[in-house]
C-alpha cells in the first residue's frame, strides 16, 4: 500500500466524518438574536467576551440590571437574564434606568447607567461595582459619576489610553438645554470617580445626525494598532434614520476637540432591503478565538416601527488599510451568518431544541431522559458535546449539572446514567452527529452500536429506535442552541 494511497483513504475517512458533524461544528445563525420586546423594544446591547462566555447587559423595564451569559453570541436572548441590581425607591435614581454597560476594569466588574427620579431632565450618570469576579453575582451602588459641571448625562463608558481612563459620555451643554446631545469626556481617577472637568469633543454639525433631533450618544471605544475610535449614535433613535458615526484620536491633547478627526459621512446606515433601519447603540467584542471582531447592536425591524420594534442583531466586521473599521452593511433580517470563530473550542455546552416542539428541549428529569419547555432549573436542559467515549470522532452527551453523567440507551429507552467504565456503557453513551433527518439546519444522533437507530422523542420521553417515515424523522431532528 502506498504512501499516497493511504492519504487519499485517509481524505476520504475525514471527509465522510466532516459532513456528519458539520451542523454541530461549524454553526451558524439568523438575526435577530434578540427579538423586540414590548414596549420598548430591545435596545442599547452591552456585550463583552471574557473567559468563555458572552455577557449580555441589559435594563430591565427601566427599573432594575440584568445580565445574561451564554456560551454562543447567538444565544444571549435565549438564556436565563439575571437581574443583578434594582435601586431602591423615592431615589434620584431610582427610575427611567437606561443603557447600562457592563465593563471589566482594573480586576473587577463595573456597570455604567443613566438613571432619573423619572423627571428626564434629571438623568445623570451612576456606577456599579462588582463584589466578585462573577459579573451575575451582587453589585455595590457606587455613587454617581459627573464632572464639575454637572449636567444632564446618559450612555456612559471608559476609554483608556497610556495607562489612564477618561469617561466618554452624551450630555447637554447647560442645566436644561435639551438638544443638541454631544459627546463630552472627562479624566478619571479610578472606574467611578471623574476627577476633571468635561470637555466637549464632538457635536452634530452634520446633516445626517441632526435627523428628527440633533444629538450624539451611545458611544463606544474601539481601539486598532494604536489607534482610538469613538464609535457613536446620530439622529434620532426612534427613527428609521438613526446611524453609526466615528471620531478618531489624532494625536495631542485627547481632552481637547482638535485632537479628534469626525468621519465626514455615517459608517453605518440602514438597509431597506433587509429589514435594519435605524441601526445603533452598540458593543464591539471579539470571538472566542480572538481573530474576529463582532458589533452588536440594535436595529428597527420595520420602516417607522420605531422603538418599539428594535432587535438586537450582530455581524462580524473588517478592517480598512488605515485601521478605520469596516462594518458594510446590516446583515439582513434571516440571511444566515457563521457565528464566531472558535465558538466550539473544545466541549460545546448547548440546548438541543425539539424541530417540531418548538420552545421544548432536551433534558433529564429523575434521570430519564425526556424532552419539555420551561425547564426548571435551567441546567438540566444543558449539555456537554464531548468526543465519543467510545469513538473520539463521534459524540456523548454529558450533563452540565451532573459531571460524568451521559445520555445513554438501555433497552431502547435513554437514561442520564453515570459511566461506570465498562465498554458497553461507552458504546451506548456514544452518538455520531448526523445531518438533521428533517431540517439540514438540524442535527439528529445516530447511535454507534445500533446503526440506523437514533435518539427521538415520543410522548415526552426519549428513545433509541429506527426511523421509519417522516414524523419519526421529525422527531429525531433537533437544533442546537
Amino acid at each position: 500500500m502506498t504512501l499516497a494511497f493511504c492519504r487519499r483513504a485517509l481524505l476520504v475517512l475525514l471527509l465522510a466524518l466532516t459532513e456528519g458533524m458539520a451542523a454541530w461544528a461549524a454553526g451558524s445563525f439568523v438575526n435577530p438574536i434578540v427579538a423586540a420586546t414590548a414596549p420598548a423594544g430591545s435596545a442599547d446591547p452591552s456585550v463583552v467576551w471574557r473567559d468563555g462566555y458572552y455577557y449580555y447587559c441589559k435594563s430591565l423595564g427601566d427599573a432594575a440590571i440584568g445580565i445574561a451569559r451564554a456560551r454562543r453570541l447567538e444565544d444571549i436572548g435565549s438564556v436565563p437574564m439575571v437581574q443583578v441590581w434594582a435601586p431602591p425607591a423615592n431615589t434620584a435614581y431610582s427610575k427611567e434606568l437606561w443603557a447600562p454597560e457592563l465593563m471589566y476594569l482594573q480586576g473587577k466588574w463595573y456597570i455604567y447607567f443613566a438613571a432619573s427620579d423619572g423627571n428626564n431632565v434629571n438623568h445623570r450618570m451612576y456606577v456599579l461595582e462588582g463584589n466578585s469576579q462573577d459579573p451575575q453575582g451582587s453589585y455595590t451602588f457606587k455613587g454617581k459619576i459627573a464632572a464639575p459641571t454637572d449636567y444632564w448625562a446618559i450612555d456612559g463608558t471608559v476609554l483608556q489610553s497610556s495607562g489612564q481612563m477618561y469617561f466618554v459620555w452624551s450630555g447637554w451643554r447647560g442645566a436644561n438645554d435639551g438638544f443638541p446631545q454631544v459627546t463630552f469626556i472627562a479624566p478619571m481617577s479610578n472606574p467611578w470617580t471623574i476627577s476633571g472637568e468635561r470637555h466637549d469633543i464632538a457635536s452634530p454639525d452634520r446633516s445626517w445626525e441632526m435627523v428628527a433631533a440633533p444629538l450624539l450618544e451611545g458611544h463606544s471605544v474601539l481601539y486598532r494598532n494604536g489607534k482610538i475610535h469613538i464609535v457613536y449614535s446620530a439622529s434620532g433613535s426612534w427613527t428609521d434614520d438613526y446611524t453609526l458615526g466615528r471620531i478618531t484620536y489624532s494625536g495631542g491633547d485627547i481632552l481637547h476637540w482638535s485632537s479628534w478627526i469626525k468621519a465626514d459621512n455615517p459608517v453605518f446606515v440602514k438597509n431597506t432591503a433587509g429589514h435594519a433601519y435605524g441601526p445603533g447603540h452598540n458593543s464591539f467584542v471579539k470571538s472566542p478565538d480572538g481573530t474576529e471582531d463582532w458589533i452588536v447592536y440594535h436595529a428597527i425591524d420595520n420602516s417607522g416601527g420605531g422603538w418599539a420594534q428594535r432587535s438586537v442583531r450582530a455581524q462580524k466586521f473588517s478592517w480598512n488599510a488605515d485601521d478605520t473599521p469596516n462594518f458594510g452593511l446590516p446583515v439582513a433580517l434571516g440571511a444566515v451568518i457563521n457565528e464566531p470563530a472558535g465558538t466550539y473550542g473544545g466541549a460545546s455546552i448547548n440546548r438541543m431544541e425539539a424541530a417540531n416542539f418548538g420552545g421544548s428541549f432536551i433534558r433529564h428529569a429523575y434521570s430519564r431522559g425526556r424532552i419539555d419547555a420551561n425547564v426548571n432549573p435551567y441546567d438540566d436542559s444543558r449539555w456537554k458535546l464531548v468526543p465519543g467515549l467510545a469513538d473520539a470522532n463521534a459524540v456523548s452527551i454529558e450533563s452540565v449539572n451532573f459531571p460524568g453523567r451521559f445520555l445513554r440507551h438501555r433497552g431502547g429507552e435513554v437514561w442520564l446514567d453515570p459511566n461506570d467504565g465498562s465498554g458497553l456503557f461507552a458504546q451506548d453513551a456514544t452518538w455520531r452527529v448526523r445531518v438533521g433527518r428533517a431540517s439540514a439546519s438540524g442535527v439528529s444522533f445516530e447511535s454507534i452500536n445500533f446503526p440506523g437507530e437514533f435518539l427521538r422523542h415520543r410522548d415526552g420521553l426519549l428513545w433509541r429506535t429506527p426511523l421509519g417515515n417522516a414524523l419519526d424523522n421529525s422527531d429525531a431532528t433537533f437544533f442546537v442552541r
